[in-house]
């Protein structure tokens, strides 16, 4: 069975870890300790070992790091270069400021982003930022909307984001849905794009159906 290491216990971490073990990925789900009550979810769930950042981290050549993006570098910190060297860390997370009697904002900018300074802080990674455009049940489950809506990439190694695109097929998501950006420079373009989601999320109301991004092409006449 090809192995997932899943790092983060919230609603991602939970519907990666879920449906990457439905599909038949041999998951192990870290959160800061290998005690930790967050992990309590994960109780009876077949085919899901849980442990800490570093157990996930060890069991698997494929890391998906879907922490809180505030606390991303603390957490990756706790397992340190030595052992992320040689992985494919896939980075979902999205970095928000919290506002005062309002949404939380992307910290993001053209010029920074949270998955390129993982890449600088871990160099000997391949880092990869994908899904992190979308609703969580969105990003196991695309079928769940119609048509070839969207999933970028952003990473500096062809490589990695192969290896990335074999999980994403394992979601569900088909090739003319994956969009290459280019390099980890790129994530900043996603990572903004935080803003437009929340946006468009709170102009649609409370229980409007999910939704995600699509590029149309227009039609020759």
């Amino acid at each position: 069975m090809p192995q997932l290491g899943v790092l983060g216990t919230g609603q991602v971490g939970q519907a990666i870890a879920r449906r990457a073990a439905e599909v038949g990925y041999d998951v192990t789900v870290g959160a800061r300790s290998a005690g930790s009550s967050s992990l309590a979810v994960f109780a009876g769930d077949r085919g899901v070992a849980t442990g800490s950042f570093a157990d996930a981290v060890a069991a698997a050549p494929l890391v998906v790091n879907a922490t809180n993006g505030a606390v991303s570098l603390e957490a990756l910190a706790q397992v340190g270069p030595e052992a992320l060297a040689g992985t494919t860390l896939v980075d979902v997370s999205n970095e928000l400021r919290p506002v005062d009697g309002g949404f939380p904002l992307p910290v993001a900018t053209a010029e920074d982003s949270l998955g390129a300074r993982i890449q600088h802080a871990y160099p000997a990674s391949r880092v990869v930022k994908t899904l992190n455009t979308m609703n969580n049940a969105v990003m196991v489950r695309p079928a769940s909307i119609p048509g070839d809506h969207l999933v970028f990439l952003s990473s500096d190694s062809v490589d990695a984001k192969d290896e990335v695109r074999t999980l994403l097929h394992a979601f569900g998501w088909r090739d003319p849905q994956m969009l290459d950006l280019g390099g980890i420079a790129t994530a900043a373009a996603t990572e903004m794009m935080m803003a437009v989601w929340m946006a468009v999320t709170i102009a649609r109301g409370p229980g409007a159906p999910r939704f995600n991004w699509a590029v149309l092409e227009a039609q020759t006449p």
